[in-house]
């Protein structure tokens, strides 16, 4: 049964909530503005106008965005338009229109290849750290440990360069670019201007339309830049596991469990990383932001049509709608996990009612 102190922390955590994204929109609105109106008015003016046209535009735009007011007052009128779902117009290479659609085309291949990212964090960094702690100082545990720091001291671009080196070019095993490989979806009907239908994830759209051949080939795009997403964050969940394993293997309930005859592997897979892991649900939210932030480099080297890929596209053309969005977006998924992670950690350790 969940106590009172426990639902007054759950309140608290959430009444944090509202001011901490009043200060994310507040944030993102002041980054934008601070460039001057002519920039924001650019994303909305017809290219084909010229002088008298061009002027009554603008200045139709300008009362319409409200730009001839106080910067606070344009700044409540922009919030109710987010708040509404309108974020504006995106102009780029790989997209031109509203935002929210943009969104809606994109999230999904990011939020994928996240998830096959966390997958592979999970399998490969957990069973290391656990693996390095309980053979400390031994051969393997150095080799672990020279692995996790040299992830960790690597930018995750350069770990995407080997990857393709090694992978890509020497081994020649794996794809490193796009998400399909071009011959593979041409001609097909629910795959239209780079963006794969109803989903928008070619490996679900592939199965669900019973193109097995299609799907296959985007399973093999996915490895490479969910590897690399996952390398980059895998070293610090190997490090913070492995020093808190090797401070739970000294406890005395675990030296009363050894005494007691219980075998080594069940020491330490069932009591031991279940406390260890304590410290590590407490940094996932760094790791969150980790593959946040991997996610626009990742997608970029790769040229995987994510929403890190169309930020980047958005950066690199001065699209002010698509910085805005997804900006404000990422730091949202942020604060939300952090409140998750927060809320999480609440229920498992009962000492957490601050």
């Amino acid at each position: 049964m969940i106590s009172i102190k426990l639902w007054v922390y759950v309140l608290r955590r959430i009444l944090i909530l509202i001011p901490t994204l009043i200060g994310l929109t507040l944030l993102v609105f002041v980054l934008v503005h601070i460039q001057g109106n002519n920039l924001i008015l650019a994303e909305y003016i017809n290219p084909r106008l010229t002088g008298q046209a061009r002027e009554l535009e603008i200045q139709r735009l300008t009362q319409e965005f409200h730009l001839d007011q106080p910067v606070y007052v344009q700044y409540f009128y922009w919030l109710g338009q987010v708040l509404t779902g309108n974020l504006g117009y995106t102009n780029t290479p790989i997209y031109s229109g509203p935002v929210t659609t943009a969104i809606t085309l994109f999230l999904p291949n990011t939020v994928v290849l996240s998830l096959f990212a966390a997958l592979l964090i999970w399998l490969i960094g957990i069973p290391l750290g656990v693996f390095s702690a309980v053979n400390r100082d031994s051969p393997a545990d150095q080799g672990i440990r020279v692995f996790s720091f040299t992830l960790y001291s690597m930018p995750i671009y350069l770990i995407a360069i080997a990857l393709i080196l090694l992978l890509g070019v020497y081994l020649n095993v794996l794809p490193f670019s796009g998400e399909v490989s071009p011959q593979m979806v041409a001609g097909l009907s629910w795959f239209r201007d780079g963006i794969s239908y109803p989903t928008h994830v070619l490996l679900i759209d592939a199965i669900l339309h019973g193109d097995y051949a299609v799907a296959w080939n985007a399973f093999l795009h996915l490895i490479m830049p969910s590897l690399t997403l996952a390398l980059a964050v895998m070293a610090g969940i190997i490090r913070i596991l492995r020093a808190s394993m090797l401070e739970v293997l000294e406890q005395d309930y675990i030296r009363l469990a050894r005494a007691k005859g219980v075998p080594e592997r069940v020491v330490n897979n069932l009591h031991a990383r279940r406390n260890a892991m304590l410290p590590v649900v407490t940094s996932f939210g760094y790791t969150v932001a980790g593959l946040l932030g991997g996610v626009v480099v990742v997608e970029s080297v790769f040229d995987f049509p994510g929403i890190g890929y169309w930020t980047t596209q958005a950066l690199l053309n001065n699209d002010i709608g698509g910085i805005m969005a997804s900006t404000l977006l990422f730091g949202i998924v942020l604060v939300l996990t952090t409140l998750i992670l927060d809320l999480v950690y609440a229920v498992v350790d009962p000492r957490i009612r601050y």
